[in-house]
């Protein structure tokens, strides 16, 4: 397919382009001037000399719009290298915006495009310059961004007035044809949002489909697709062709048909690229449905495999069980091609929270028509004691589960947004850290995107596939509570079973031997009872450690998140305190680095999957366990030998302090939807936290944040 590809299209590393060439290599290795250096403007220009010019000018011998042989301005060189300062100053000497230079012929603010010094692009495009006008392969202003894979320049770049957003090349090719076929997802996600059209054709015909199945990338091929894009449309025909390719043949030519297919399977087509009717006519809101099914689900499951255990031999029940519950597990999870792009894995429904909701129903079921009636009159207390805690477990549950965490309130309009680039871009702050491209919104202190809540949350800690929420910092304390009645209620559910089986009789049928047994005997009074309490007793080995995870975290004042990501230990699925979010990132280019956030995946290759035992130790949350609990055997290692000390946590007041804010912090019952919280005894709104706060140690203002962002998260 090599006559497909666009006979300018830059290399992956995006530096083959004519502007790359002539004016980067120009910039390395150009020759020593002939003049002294204090007499060069260009050179001048190159090191950002703005005194040194200023003089060269009040000699009159150079303007601001004096150039070389080539039409290269001062304005270029000060552009390309970053001077934001000699940039204004050329300006207000009057240079011009748009003068053209070097072999590419390119504007200076597509000098500074390459090099992504947003803050110099922002000034020119505020003093006049003209993005549209193109360079000599016929790239303009936003082509070059797209080509750079810079999604903070595209976005930027996309909230000025003037620039349409399917502008297409000297080739007929939109800036979504080029992210399409570089494979920058995030790009492509944000051109799709400004309305980018997928039905655009370049001279050849291709659409945006088109070049995404040329590179291969899932992430890219699955979000056209799902926004519209024609699947059978056919390009232009070749030499020797009565008709030209469909996205099928051009995906089967360039060896990218796992990705066709699975995107299509994921957008709810068939492999045919057919639309799959849902096999339930009466829904009309699948995620509804989906959200529904699969939280009931365990609720069925859990109770026909306790039943299993209960009443089946050992040796047929147990294998039944596993045998049973995979078989119905696997064909459940075929209904998930029927799902949402977002549902398309198990811990992205909630599942796993309806594992514990099915557990916390069987157990008071059980409690209700077993134990109590047996009990109530002899265990008076006990019972008391365990429907207290049994209520508040079952209340903070639901009240984490289906609670505001926190969540960011999104920008108003499209003009509040650029005022907050244009503030960022100021100060130099325009980045993954303080503003998210999916929320269009500036990011306060210890926020995060969380993937599987499409927002962004306040002080956020992870989201927990065993609530399916967000814990965030309206209902950090609702989860901790949740947890603590949790291990209470089954320290008091296991005193009473104890009890409940001891007055129960023998039953008739069974033969001498088995009422001999001490193991026996109890548990064929009421099998059913005590295989329901055991599983709900299971739990208590990842409880406690989960206890052990948040209370140390609530005295050193750090969320789960910030302790695996200052330990380096972010992956896939972050734990069960970070599972739910893929990895954060954004696609910047020569900017800066990081995942893209949509996924990419080159044809033929796929990332390295994760172990099952190793998925399932995040899950639990021993990741967690064990980072905490080692680093502190680290610690006391590492103070008996002299080390560069990571910078002191900005948001901590002390233990004694730090525990007093956390649980003095708003009412204990009831939705707390403010987003506020104490910090040092004062009351801190984290939806709009972006600068610490007094007391807060060294850090303040702008600059501030990449030191707290590097020694907190």
């Amino acid at each position: 397919m090599p006559s497909r590809t666009p006979s300018a299209s830059p290399s992956d590393d995006g530096s083959s382009d004519g502007l790359a060439k002539v004016e980067l290599s120009d910039l390395d290795s150009s020759p020593p001037p002939p003049l002294p250096v204090e007499q060069d403007l260009m050179q001048l220009a190159r090191l950002g000399e703005l005194r040194s010019i200023q003089r060269l000018f009040d000699t009159g011998k150079y303007t601001a719009r004096s150039t070389d042989d080539q039409g290269i301005t001062a304005l270029h060189w000060a552009a390309i290298n970053g001077h934001l300062a000699l940039c204004h100053f050329l300006l207000q000497s009057g240079a011009d915006v748009d003068a053209r230079g070097g072999d590419a012929q390119a504007t200076p603010v597509l000098w500074a495009s390459k090099r992504c010094h947003l803050s110099v692009v922002s000034l020119l495009l505020s003093h006049g310059a003209d993005p549209l006008i193109r360079d000599d392969q016929g790239y303009n202003l936003l082509h070059s961004a797209t080509l750079d894979g810079n999604v903070f320049q595209l976005v930027l770049l996309l909230h000025q007035p003037d620039i349409p957003v399917d502008v297409p090349d000297a080739s007929g090719h939109t800036s979504l044809m080029w992210a399409a076929y570089k494979g920058f997802g995030a790009c492509v996600d944000v051109l799709l949002r400004w309305g980018a059209d997928v039905h655009a054709t370049d001279e050849m015909g291709f659409t945006a489909l088109h070049w995404a199945l040329v590179k291969g990338s899932y992430g890219c091929i699955q979000k056209l697709v799902e926004l519209g894009s024609d699947r059978f449309a056919r390009s232009k025909p070749v030499e020797g062709q009565t008709e030209g390719d469909s996205p099928a043949a051009t995906a089967a030519k360039m060896k990218s048909e796992r990705q066709w297919h699975k995107a299509l399977v994921d957008s709810g087509f068939d492999e045919e690229g057919r639309a799959m009717g849902f096999p339930v006519p009466m829904v009309k809101d699948r995620r509804w449905f989906f959200n529904r099914f699969f939280f009931l689900w365990p609720f069925a499951l859990g109770g026909l495999q306790l039943w299993m255990l209960a009443h089946m031999l050992v040796w047929i029940s147990v294998p039944g069980v596993l045998l049973v519950g995979y078989a119905l597990q696997a064909l459940v999870q075929k209904t998930l091609r029927w799902a949402p792009a977002d549902m398309k894995h198990m811990h992205r429904t909630p599942f796993l929270a309806g594992i514990f909701a099915g557990t916390l129903f069987w157990v008071g079921v059980r409690y209700v028509f077993y134990i109590l009636p047996w009990t109530l009159s002899t265990n008076i207390l006990l019972n008391f004691g365990f429907m207290i805690a049994y209520g508040l477990c079952a209340y903070f549950y639901a009240l984490t589960m289906t609670a505001d965490p926190g969540f960011i309130p999104k920008g108003g309009s499209r003009g509040q947004t650029k005022n907050t680039i244009d503030e960022l871009v100021e100060h130099g702050a325009f980045d993954e850290v303080h503003f998210c491209t999916a929320c269009m919104i500036r990011k306060p202190l210890r926020s995060k995107h969380c993937r599987r809540c499409g927002r962004c949350v306040a002080r956020e800690d992870h989201h927990c596939p065993w609530v399916d929420n967000c814990i965030g910092v309206n209902n950090h304390k609702h989860f901790l509570l949740y947890v603590v009645f949790m291990i209470a209620g089954i320290g008091l559910l296991v005193q009473l079973t104890i009890k409940y089986i001891e007055r129960l009789p023998d039953p008739p049928e069974l033969n001498c031997a088995i009422l001999k047994d001490p193991l026996c005997a109890p548990f064929s009074r009421d099998p059913m009872t005590i295989i329901t309490n055991a599983w709900a007793s299971l739990q208590l080995t990842w409880t406690f450690m989960l206890l052990f995870v948040h209370l140390t975290q609530v005295g050193r004042a750090l969320t789960t998140f910030e302790t695996m990501k200052g330990h380096g230990q972010v992956g896939p699925l972050m734990t069960a305190m970070t599972t739910g979010s893929t990895t954060e990132g954004a696609q910047v280019g020569l900017a800066g680095s990081g995942p893209d956030p949509v996924g990419s995946h080159k044809h033929g290759k796929s990332k390295k999957k994760e172990g099952c035992l190793t998925q399932w130790s995040r899950l639990l949350g021993l990741d967690a366990f064990y980072t905490i609990a080692f680093q502190g055997y680290k610690g006391a290692k590492d103070r008996e030998t002299p080390a560069a000390r990571k910078p002191s946590n900005p948001f901590s007041r002390g233990v004694f302090r730090n525990c007093q804010d956390f649980w003095m912090d708003g009412p204990i019952f009831g939705r707390k939807q403010d987003g506020q919280a104490l910090l040092g005894g004062e009351r801190v709104d984290y939806t709009a936290l972006y600068d610490v706060p007094r007391g807060g140690m060294r850090y303040r203002g702008y600059e501030s944040v990449p030191a707290v962002e590097e020694g907190v998260v």
